[in-house]
């Protein structure tokens, strides 16, 4: 169910049940994906700014070692590498296979994605 509404943007459901047991924040499914990841699946922006608010681990890899920034660039979803960027997100963890956030921005036809900062650690996201 949390991870049904993280997708969805539930965001009653979500702040009711992480209300009552907050370690569901950093709860995982079969594949390693938290409520954090999920939202950002389902490009749920208000739900993912809930979730980090909340307390959501911005920087926790999957079973792939994936990200939530990861999975974000790899959707070319925008506003949600902006929004992970600047609540923190680390640009250079590596998934198992080596792969960065920023080899799926480059593999994106919107270049928006690599003018945000996923190949400079220097740029902040504005």
């Amino acid at each position: 169910m949390v991870y049904q509404a993280a997708s969805n943007g539930d965001v009653n459901a979500l702040t009711s049940v992480i209300r009552e047991d907050p370690s569901i924040l950093e709860c995982c499914d079969s594949e390693g994906c938290t409520p954090l990841m999920h939202a950002v699946s389902g490009r749920q922006v208000d739900t993912v700014k809930l979730l980090l608010k909340m307390g959501a681990n911005i920087n926790m890899q999957d079973a792939y070692g994936r990200t939530s920034l990861c999975l974000a660039t790899y959707l070319g979803w925008l506003e949600g590498c902006v929004s992970l960027l600047r609540n923190g997100a680390k640009h250079n963890i590596p998934d198992k296979n080596g792969r960065l956030p920023l080899h799926a921005a480059t593999a994106e036809p919107d270049v928006r994605l690599k003018e945000k900062g996923l190949g400079n650690s220097r740029t902040v996201p504005s």
